[in-house]
């Protein structure tokens, strides 16, 4: 795989990144790295994922499913994860 194919895919696949739109993306990876067109290729790169390509077969989404209630403490256990929040003034991250 060409290293620009190899960039723009881990800079969208990445877990702390989850799928961001061609501009967070644009802005992330032009810290690290740069090449001619790289904005025209990342919007290009977006729009053609697949999480982003919506299948004609698929029915459409319908009501949000609630979750079930577990018959015993502990059995079942979700987290939920906040990254990229923006630093404080003193460099801080905040948090509750």
């Amino acid at each position: 795989m060409e290293l620009r194919k190899k960039i723009l895919n881990e800079a969208h696949t990445s877990v702390l990144t989850m799928h961001p739109g061609s501009n967070k993306m644009y802005q992330d990876s032009k810290q690290k790295f740069w090449w001619t067109r790289m904005k025209r290729e990342i919007a290009k790169y977006v729009s053609n994922a697949t999480c982003r390509v919506k299948a004609d077969h698929l029915k459409p989404g319908g009501m949000l499913q609630p979750l079930n209630i577990p018959a015993w403490k502990w059995e079942d256990i979700h987290m939920d994860f906040v990254v990229g929040l923006p630093r404080t003034r003193r460099g801080m991250i905040p948090y509750g």
